[in-house]
């Protein structure tokens, strides 16, 4: 399977939590970058030759930021550049407050099967703290747009363990998204990254987030909560009504092949990981010049590939296709990893099932300890 990921590096406003490469910008620069981009899409057109692309993802950034023009010019290039199977998923981040029943029709009408709603809180005083331009009305709001444009496959992302949130006000956000009975619920524990604004008041004491216990808490609930609602969990932070699993992500924690496009995007093509600039400027100078200027351009090893088809399988809840993982490399993940494999599962962190070396419930909670195991 391949995959196509779009990036669009804009939005209204930075939030305070955020280190995706995103950015406040003039009308002016947004068409140059798109300009760009169309370049881009081109080029990478041209290197695949005709190759089936099974999914395409535009996120950002707030890709419901451009008009709806610009929008309806974006869709058109791709689907007219790339070669997508019959029937393929096609997502769109959206945020609310920046989506108009206009914009919703030249999503449906383009294709688009797919919404991710960065919903993030069903509370106005959290989504104030955060620096959020919506309101929980807006979420609301912006749900029956997608479904009046005739959308049905709808995710909503939400965060657990922002500053001033307690177990109840997460139980209270994690029952109003089930209301709502989207296809899809990512639910994503708050990451401090380095020099974002939120880190910064951390290490200067002006940020105080929930307590260790408070936030685990609210992990073991969202696990338990969800599957009670008809939420299959099937990767770490992700829960979907059966059938409704993210495809585009799938590839990711399956080691597949994907293209990134646009400033800041990282791809994984013919062996070869690579990732875009992140200057805005640069981006738009390079690809307007047809002179592509990647940041990392570097093959993968074996060694490499192994690894990661290790650490990014035991993100999902089944875990790694140990058939598969021979199939490719024409070995046992036994044979590579044995010691860390037995030693993961004496400390009851891993288990095998089904022909899938996975998590246990006690190793999600440990999951990036388990994985740096498989990295060598």
């Amino acid at each position: 399977m391949l995959g196509v990921y779009v990036h669009i590096p804009f939005c209204a406003r930075k939030c305070g939590y955020c280190d995706f490469h995103s950015v406040v910008a003039a009308p002016a620069a947004i068409e140059r970058y798109l300009e760009a981009l169309s370049g881009e899409i081109g080029y990478w057109a041209r290197q695949i030759g005709g190759a089936a692309c099974a999914t395409l993802y535009v996120g950002g950034g707030t890709p419901t930021i451009l008009s709806a023009n610009q929008l309806e010019q974006l869709f058109t290039k791709l689907l007219t550049a790339f070669n997508f199977e019959p029937g393929f998923e096609f997502t769109v981040e959206a945020n609310p407050g920046t989506l108009s029943s206009d914009k919703a029709k030249v999503l449906a009408e383009a294709g688009v099967n797919r919404i991710s709603l960065g919903a993030q809180a069903f509370d106005n005083r959290l989504l104030k703290a955060i620096g959020r331009i919506h309101t929980v009305d807006d979420v609301y709001a912006s749900v029956e747009l997608i479904r009046k444009a005739g959308i049905d496959n709808i995710n909503l992302d939400l965060i657990e363990g922002l500053p001033g949130q307690t177990l109840r006000r997460w139980q209270e956000t994690l029952a109003k998204a089930v209301e709502l009975e989207p296809a899809h619920i990512s639910c994503y524990s708050l990451i401090l990254e380095e020099n974002t604004p939120f880190y910064l008041a951390y290490q200067e004491g002006k940020l105080r987030l929930p307590p260790e216990g408070t936030a685990a808490a609210m992990f073991a609930h969202t696990q338990e909560y969800l599957p009670q609602h008809g939420y299959c969990h099937y990767e770490i932070s992700n829960y979907a009504k059966p059938g409704r699993e993210a495809q585009h992500n799938l590839i990711y924690w399956r080691a597949d092949p994907y293209l990134g496009l646009g400033s800041g995007a990282h791809g994984f093509y013919n062996q070869i990981r690579y990732s875009s600039t992140d200057d805005l400027e640069q981006y738009i100078q390079t690809w307007l010049r047809q002179h592509p200027a990647f940041a990392s351009w570097e093959p993968v090893s074996r060694e490499q590939a192994m690894d990661e088809m290790m650490f990014l399988g035991l993100r999902m809840v089944r875990g790694v296709d140990l058939h598969r993982f021979y199939q490719r490399f024409q070995c046992s993940a036994h044979d590579v990893y044995g010691a860390e494999i037995r030693q993961l599962t004496e400390r009851g962190l891993i288990e095998e099932n089904d022909g899938h070396l996975r998590l246990t419930k006690c190793g999600r909670a440990l999951g990036n300890m388990v994985f740096s195991a498989f990295v060598r």
